[in-house]
């Protein structure tokens, strides 16, 4: 019962309205710009609509959508743990679509005035189940410090192809796919680097057994994996669920190195096929395999395409993109002194 009552208030919770509402009457701001609130619940947007704030809001994930943020690409879900399901899709979307259109309801009785989609692939799933119908929807990425000219890259006469995995150790990030894939080439210099946990640990150390070119690292701080991306010459994101604006692919850009990914949600909005890297089909061993024997084959031209990511990410500098953030700000303002 008290699982049911805690489900129950991510959805709407009256102390966190009481409660932002008494801040946001004392602080007085000029707009509110709320991030995605799982935890909060969905009674900020109506703490802030209250009191007819400006409202901000930037949408990362699907988490409004499906209760694990999952949307997978291939036929089963990967690491549901309801015991009752027994991984059975259409029992997950039933679950899925009553949990969205309660989801739906609320945010929609609150609408933000402005909502930014990082990605186009994200805001044409949420208009698609109807969200956000009366805010002005706008698609603008993350932005992040460049604090250098140029990547810094070490040992590049190195004889190892170096290939980095940064993310959890799950079936939904793909990590399998890629084990599997690395596993069929027979480059006696290759070397995956693993970082990262999760539940799927023992059977990704399984797939890699006997194969001293993949090394597991676990979980590092990420100064610590910064130093692995200095001598990488590609990084890979095989995603099998929804990937909206991804990290991974960021850090790599940042760092320099191109990156193989699986052609998913926003991936394909941030790796351009062949300038920055790789598109492959989400869980295809054998299409992932070639790509990385390409790259391998091709060193002169990957180094170049690391240039071009890192020219790439760039143009989310905090210094050029804050400008256009705060021309969202008064155009929220501007809409709210509308209505």
């Amino acid at each position: 019962m008290g699982r049911i009552f805690t489900f129950l208030l991510n959805f709407w919770n009256p102390h966190t309205y009481l409660t932002l509402k008494k801040i946001l009457e004392k602080e007085k701001p000029d707009i509110v710009h709320v991030h995605e609130v799982p935890y909060l619940s969905l009674s900020v947007y109506s703490a802030a609509k209250s009191l007819k704030l400006p409202i901000v809001s930037t949408i990362h994930s699907v988490i409004l959508l499906y209760p694990h943020n999952n949307l997978p690409y291939l036929d089963k879900i990967a690491d549901i743990k309801y015991p009752f399901l027994n991984d059975n899709y259409k029992v997950y979307e039933m679950i899925s679509a009553l949990y969205r259109n309660i989801n739906k309801i609320i945010i929609n009785s609150a609408t933000p005035d402005v909502t930014i989609f990082l990605t186009s692939a994200i805001k044409e799933i949420y208009l698609k189940y109807n969200f956000f119908k009366s805010s002005k929807n706008i698609v603008f990425p993350n932005i992040l410090e460049i604090d250098k000219t140029e990547p810094k890259k070490e040992n590049t006469n190195k004889k190892t192809f170096d290939i980095i995995y940064a993310g959890g150790l799950t079936k939904k990030k793909g990590g399998h796919t890629l084990i599997k894939a690395f596993g069929k080439i027979h480059d006696e210099y290759a070397r995956l680097h693993i970082f990262g946990s999760g539940e799927y640990k023992a059977y990704f150390k399984k797939l890699a057994e006997g194969d001293k070119r993949v090394i597991f690292y676990g979980t590092l701080p990420n100064d610590e994996i910064q130093k692995f991306y200095e001598i990488a010459d590609v990084a890979v994101v095989p995603s099998e669920c929804f990937e909206n604006f991804s990290v991974a692919i960021i850090e790599s850009f940042r760092a320099g190195v191109p990156v193989i990914g699986s052609n998913v949600g926003g991936n394909p909005e941030l790796i351009k096929d062949g300038y920055n890297g790789f598109l492959f089909e989400p869980g295809n061993v054998e299409e992932l395999r070639n790509i990385l024997e390409k790259a391998i084959n091709n060193k002169e031209k990957l180094r170049k395409m690391g240039e071009n990511a890192f020219e790439w990410v760039r143009k989310l500098d905090t210094k050029k993109r804050i400008p256009e953030l705060e021309e969202i700000y008064k155009e929220a303002i501007k809409l709210k002194q509308k209505e």
